[in-house]
């Protein structure tokens, strides 16, 4: 694998580190989950074969947790882990469908705020994220002015669904890619399920990639998510 080069940047009140494209072409903008931070999904610019005019940015969510004992991550907005602990332990997925965030609301600002700069300075904007930052790209897409170019969906789940329900349709005609694990044992598989249907009833047009897995992004769907961008920005 290549050396990625990127330089940091701070953009709104977000830090980002970013792999510089073409002058004004086109870029990814990607989310990363709960307990990460802007450097887990770097390599994911290395891994897809797409053009290098595209240009990845990469933030780093506002928020410094405890990720585990003795390790510190970042996060959009707060989780209650004891929700997901015992979700673990059942064997049964966590429905967060009807769940509103503390905190979602700063995150969107914020990450509309990086998206919109985006827009001023390159050609397209595709909006993206996994997990925790899957659930904020869908929030990008439903409420910025102008809607993104394409959307990606890394084992994301619904959350806010009846808002959702009514912002999906100014989205409608953004190609979206979405995969999940069916073992996914943090996201259940059958919320991805009802995430893909609230797309496709808000008259969204995309694939949705099942996977044998757990919460990851395989190599297949990385190749795919490559093909994706591709059919947007070119080759």
């Amino acid at each position: 694998m290549s050396q990625i080069q990127s330089k940091p940047k701070t953009i709104g009140n977000l830090k980002t580190l970013i792999v510089e494209g073409a002058t004004r072409g086109p870029a990814v903008l990607l989310f990363h989950g709960y307990g990460a931070d802007a450097a887990d999904l770097l390599p994911l610019s290395d891994l897809m074969n797409v053009s290098k005019k595209v240009t990845w940015v990469f933030p780093d969510a506002p928020l410094e947790i405890i990720s585990a004992p003795g390790m510190r991550g970042r996060a959009w907005y707060p989780i209650d882990t004891s929700v997901l602990e015992k979700s673990l332990r059942s064997g049964e997925p966590v429905d967060l469908s009807s769940s509103n965030p503390q905190g979602i609301e700063n995150a969107r600002k914020s990450a509309l705020t990086l998206y919109n700069e985006l827009r001023t300075q390159h050609s397209a904007v595709i909006v993206g994220g996994f997990s925790q930052g899957a659930t904020l790209a869908l929030e990008v897409a439903f409420s910025a002015p102008v809607a993104p170019a394409g959307l990606i969906i890394m084992s994301g789940t619904v959350i806010r669904e009846s808002a959702w329900r009514e912002l999906a349709s100014r989205a409608q005609d953004v190609p979206f890619f979405q995969c999940h694990g069916k073992n996914d044992p943090l996201l259940g598989y059958p919320f991805a399920e009802k995430l893909h249907s609230l797309l496709t009833d808000a008259g969204l047009h995309g694939e949705f990639m099942a996977f044998s897995g757990g919460h990851e992004i395989p190599p297949k769907a990385i190749e795919k998510i490559g093909r994706f961008i591709g059919g947007i920005v070119g080759r």
